[in-house]
């Protein structure tokens, strides 16, 4: 008798982790919860895709994240890596962050497609942009020449 309880507490043991985790999976579908789930880490992929760019690009000062509620901010390394709101970045750093996650999202879309044809439009409404931020975007843009993009 001894023997078979310790098998059935085993078993209990057993079963016990497949009902959490089918609870929790249970949590997951119900709702938005799984899309929420799928979407956030395909977001959290991508992010850290474009950091890979950002990053260099802005000499190892500012890095993308993500907060809870997916929204996008800055991680500032001049400012004791503090922070920031993404609508405090100037016109060339916000160039740099909408490219860099615009060439993650055309280098994970090939990937999938693995298609070979690499092309991506952009129309980035240069006019609005003071000297200082013109001369940091074609600096960018210069810079992708190292990756064998043709701008």
């Amino acid at each position: 008798d001894l023997e078979e309880s310790v098998r059935l507490q085993a078993e209990l043991k057993t079963l016990e982790v497949r009902r959490e985790n089918l609870r929790t999976l249970s949590e997951l579908f119900r709702g938005q919860a799984f899309v929420n789930y799928v979407s956030t880490m395909y977001l959290q992929n991508l992010v850290n895709a474009a950091n890979d760019r950002f990053y260099k690009l802005t000499r190892q000062q500012l890095k993308l994240e993500l907060d809870n509620e997916n929204n996008f901010r800055i991680r500032d390394y001049l400012n004791e890596g503090q922070w920031r709101n993404v609508k405090t970045l100037s016109g060339g750093q916000t160039f740099q962050a909408s490219l860099c996650l615009a060439l993650a999202l055309a280098d994970n879309i090939q990937q999938l497609n693995q298609g070979g044809q690499n092309f991506f439009f952009l129309d980035e409404g240069f006019g609005t942009l003071d000297r200082e931020s013109l001369d940091l975007v074609f600096d960018t843009l210069k810079s992708l020449r190292k990756e064998n993009r043709i701008v």
